[in-house]
């Protein structure tokens, strides 16, 4: 076991890979975690009744964020392109206010539901260090992609 973690130590970070064979990141399992968070309406939305029925992406990102802010136009195009039925997506704000958050979603034109992390909770249970940071959930309900860039090829995951 020793031997193990040692490896996993001096590969870093990048080289740590969970089941689905992509970069986990530290901190990354393979499991999921479920949460309620409040949309921009204040309605809570769950995410487990979504876990073992549909892949799940993740987003987790904040207004002052230029990776979040160049990254818009490629997931609006997962949501409204070939994918759109196959892939549900979430964006997470992570801890900031809701005002903030809505001039953000409508100036930038955002297409996805954007959840509100006000406390971190969802954060802290994906071990996300660092925004961007993308998690997908596959069609099982585990994660299979945790990484600081969007996945490449998600039909292998869909």
């Amino acid at each position: 076991m020793l031997f193990l973690l040692c490896g996993a130590a001096l590969a870093g970070p990048e080289r740590v890979f969970s089941e689905g064979g992509a970069a986990a990141g530290p901190g990354a399992w393979t499991g999921s975690a479920d949460f309620t968070l409040s949309d921009l309406d204040g309605r809570p939305v769950t995410l487990g009744p979504f876990l073992g029925k549909i892949p799940v992406l993740l987003v987790f990102w904040a207004t002052w964020c230029p990776e979040c802010k160049a990254a818009i136009p490629e997931i609006n195009a997962l949501i409204t392109g070939p994918l759109k039925e196959k892939l549900l997506v979430f964006g997470l704000d992570f801890r900031e206010s809701r005002e903030k958050v809505e001039q953000a979603v409508k100036s930038r034109a955002i297409r996805y539901p954007v959840l509100l992390d006000e406390q971190g909770q969802a954060a802290r249970a994906y071990g996300v260090v660092g925004i961007p940071t993308y998690v997908l959930i596959g069609r099982e309900g585990v994660v299979v992609y945790k990484s600081h860039t969007l996945p490449g090829d998600l039909s292998r995951w869909i």
